[in-house]
């Protein structure tokens, strides 16, 4: 008899020995030789003794253990066990797998899910053939769908969604009911929003990254979809778009009387203006509501076109200013020199290409000294490397308030947007 499967099963039931049969396994498995040296780093003193008394060795203290594959092979042989290795693990352990063929089958699998994925998406839509391609090169899908099958019905969810794009103003969770039968199958841990939100940034040009919830926001409002659509509106001063929808009406009626009003993502993304009728003239950004209040207070309906990003820009900051650039006006910010108002003037930077108002090393060095203390170092600003430096060496932030005075008169010789 090759093994004498009862004796075999008995000496590697337990962890003692059991470690032997696994490391034969990985290389039969793997279609590597039986040869060379099993070892075991970081015994336990009931693994140690069990191999040396299996091998007839003195007691070592070595911080492993190791046997050579012939030497067990020998020991088992003359103690009438087993003839050959390969049929001792199929005995003790159950079948081999072999996991070359097993692993080259899985890569044609993924194969076919990418080429298929490929061709839809260039059916659906050629510019969608680019995301593909990044999907199977990055392994975002493998990761995300682990097995083909699952990648498969997921990526059948995804083209779906893509096909139902560009929305009209859907909610989200309308979209997600009537293409995928499950109102939360959109919501950001769900693997198909993380591909369709990767899809419409293909779609508008923009880089693979973390984005943040008023990003994630902003990215489906690209897409005429809704996502919180009431939450965190757009407070503005003196946009005065063209069209006869309700929010050109509503906004030049407020711009008429000089009051601030808050546009939602809903409204913006619904019922969209004309912006080009505001004009070359650049739109000033701040960041805090003191400011645009003020602003409305002293100038009223003379004021320049003025936008609050009320904090971190939200959804409807986004989709206003993305709406406002793609127009062709032009983007000039403030925000406090602190580390959240640097963050802001990068974002608007970076998204918008927004030019820095009184956002330079000169300015901030002019009132620092009336400043409160600054709580976190900034990251480096992208428009002036010498401010973050600065302002780290002063150990002084400088907020909206303090300069209100100067934002009011540069507004008031704000070339005309009229």
């Amino acid at each position: 008899m090759a093994v004498d499967r009862e004796r075999a099963r008995d000496l590697f039931a337990d962890e003692e020995l059991a470690w032997l049969i696994d490391r034969l396994r990985t290389r039969l498995e793997r279609r590597r030789p039986l040869e060379g040296r099993l070892r075991l780093d970081a015994p336990t003193e009931g693994q140690r003794d069990a191999l040396e008394r299996l091998v007839g060795r003195r007691p070592r203290t070595a911080r492993s253990i190791s046997v050579e594959v012939a030497e067990l092979a020998e020991v088992l042989r003359r103690a009438g066990i087993a003839d050959e290795l390969g049929e001792l693990v199929e005995a003790v352990g159950g079948p081999l797998v072999d996991r070359v063929a097993r692993a080259e089958e899985e890569r044609q699998r993924w194969e076919a899910v990418h080429r298929s994925l490929r061709a839809a998406a260039s059916d659906l839509d050629p510019s969608l053939v680019g995301w593909a391609d990044e999907l199977e090169g990055s392994g975002l899908l493998r990761r995300l769908a682990r097995t083909p099958e699952v990648a498969e019905a997921l990526t059948d969810q995804v083209l779906r969604v893509l096909a139902a794009l560009p929305g009209d103003g859907v909610p989200l969770a309308e979209l997600a009911a009537a293409t995928l039968g499950d109102s939360h199958a959109l919501d950001d841990d769900r693997p198909v929003a993380t591909l369709v939100l990767r899809a419409i940034e293909m779609r508008s040009g923009l880089p693979r990254r973390d984005r943040s919830a008023a990003e994630r926001r902003a990215l489906w409002a690209r897409a005429g979809v809704l996502r919180d659509e009431l939450s965190a509106p757009v407070l503005v001063l003196n946009l005065r778009p063209a069209g006869d929808g309700v929010v050109a009406r509503t906004l030049r009626l407020h711009a008429d009387a000089g009051e601030p009003y808050r546009a939602t993502l809903r409204q913006l993304v619904r019922h969209p203006p004309d912006w080009r009728r505001v004009g070359a003239s650049a739109v000033a950004v701040c960041e805090n509501p003191t400011v645009l209040a003020a602003v409305a207070e002293r100038l009223g309906p003379g004021a320049p076109p003025l936008v609050c990003t009320d904090g971190q820009p939200s959804g409807a900051v986004q989709t206003l200013l993305r709406a406002l650039v793609e127009a062709g006006v032009s983007l000039r910010f403030h925000a406090d020199l602190d580390a959240g108002g640097i963050r802001i003037g990068n974002l608007l930077v970076d998204r918008f290409g927004a030019e820095p108002w009184r956002m330079r090393t000169t300015d901030y060095e002019a009132a620092a000294h009336r400043g409160p203390p600054l709580r976190r170092v900034p990251d480096v600003a992208l428009w002036d490397a010498d401010l973050a430096p600065a302002m780290a060496a002063r150990g002084r932030a400088v907020h909206e308030e303090q300069v209100l005075d100067l934002l009011l008169a540069d507004l008031e010789r704000w070339p005309s947007h009229r």
